[in-house]
């Protein structure tokens, strides 16, 4: 009965209607889950959500009177906002496939704002074929890449070198042989966003994805067999930057799109005892991804306002090693960079700096090292990590023919982080 009630719950936003007893008996219904509570310190105020749990990079604002960095700031939490619940459901047979959905939840709500609401990751359905698969709802962008990512103590699991981003999508899997599988998928934004250069009470996070109209198109390719994945992939969306622009002869409607692209590629291999994992990816306008980088304005008409648009250029590569069941040792490297934007930027007479948006572009480049020990027994976890993030931000010269800078200011975000998760 009690697992009846939790399905009806889950489902009634999702339906016109009350789920008829009778239905629910036809499901099969696995519950899923954990309780997860962290502690940690840090040294640096990061660009951060939910409470600094989920941290990307050292964010510099700038230094004091003494020269000294504002945000070089200790501070401690303890939470437990992270820990989820989900149900995954197999359903009857519909139309030659067995179909089956998931609905999962959390606690961290509008991450930033509002990080104790209960939200939902994932809601999807599936039908699945005997060669083929299609999803519909919201899961991973399929440039998380499934099984592939790092093994960490930290929420942010390696982001921001690491695609992090779930999405609704319409998502159709092939199986194209032994091992291998052919995936495509149309994704809008939800809560992982390109960024808009529009603002006031009318603009949302995802409008600038939204008013593009075209869904971002993904096309991914993974062989696996025993031990070994390798995988590729590749993406093109277009956003729509402002929905008005402002000259001096008044404000206008804006007609300009910025179309981007991004590639991965990845390799695992998973024994016994020990598993190395290597990603990379390059791309522009990637902050939809939970990467830093972004877009500037090009050119810009005085008189109409009207705008064009260039992308930045950045890449990020990981490498991840685990060794050990019960007790566990791993290590994370990685590094990106920012290669600068494809075209000149505009150069505002009035202001005299750049128009950009995105997720800290003047960041030049980035890297952490985060090596962790684990304890695993039964349903019961423990990581100890230690997490060190440097961010090198732009400092004196800006160069307008690439939007980077000719200096660099080191900042460095030092966290230890003591980690435990029951599962159910």
């Amino acid at each position: 009965m009690l697992k009846k009630f939790l399905v009806i719950l889950c489902f009634a936003g999702l339906t016109s209607g009350a789920i008829a007893q009778e239905k629910v008996k036809d499901l099969n219904l696995d519950f899923y889950g954990f309780v997860r509570n962290e502690i940690f310190v840090d040294t640096y105020k990061g660009l951060d959500a939910a409470h600094d749990i989920f941290y990307l990079v050292p964010l510099y604002v700038g230094q004091d009177a003494n020269g000294e960095d504002i945000n070089e700031q200790t501070n401690a939490n303890l939470s437990a906002l992270a820990s989820r619940i989900g149900v995954k459901i197999d359903g009857p047979e519909i139309f030659g496939a067995k179909t089956s959905g998931v609905i999962e939840f959390d606690f961290g709500g509008i991450v930033k704002t509002e990080p104790t609401l209960f939200r939902i990751r994932h809601a999807n359905m599936s039908f699945a074929w005997e060669k083929s698969k299609l999803l519909i709802g919201q899961t991973w962008h399929p440039f998380w890449c499934g099984g592939v990512f790092p093994t960490v103590a930290g929420l942010n699991t390696g982001a921001p070198f690491q695609a992090f981003n779930r999405s609704p999508q319409i998502r159709y899997d092939i199986k194209a042989g032994e091992g291998f599988t052919i995936t495509g998928a149309a994704v809008y934004e939800n809560q992982y966003t390109s960024r808009s250069m529009d603002s006031g009470v009318f603009s949302t996070p995802n409008q600038a994805q939204r008013n593009g109209v075209m869904p971002e198109l993904v096309f991914c390719a993974e062989y696996k067999n025993k031990g070994l994945t390798i995988g590729a992939g590749a993406e093109v969306k277009r956003i729509k930057p402002r929905m008005t622009v402002e000259g001096t002869a008044g404000i206008f409607k804006a007609d300009e799109f910025l179309t981007s692209s991004g590639f991965m590629g990845y390799l695992k291999h998973k024994s016994d005892m020990f598993s190395i994992t290597a990603k990379g990816y390059y791309g522009q306008n990637m902050t939809h991804l939970t990467m830093l980088g972004g877009y500037g304005v090009a050119s810009r008409n005085e008189t109409t306002g009207k705008e064009t648009y260039t992308n930045y250029k950045n890449y990020t590569s990981l490498l991840n090693m685990v060794y050990g069941k019960k007790w566990q040792v791993g290590l994370l490297l990685a590094y990106a960079e920012n290669l600068g934007t494809c075209d000149n930027l505009y150069e505002n007479p009035t202001s005299m700096k750049p128009v950009l948006a995105g997720i800290l572009p003047n960041v030049q480049n980035h890297y952490r090292v985060a090596p962790h020990v684990a304890l695993n027994v039964s349903k019961f976890r423990l990581v100890a990590e230690y997490e060190m993030t440097t961010a090198n931000y732009g400092t004196g010269i800006f160069d307008y023919s690439d939007g980077l800078y000719a200096d660099k200011h080191k900042t460095t975000n030092n966290r230890i982080e003591l980690m435990m998760m029951y599962f159910f």
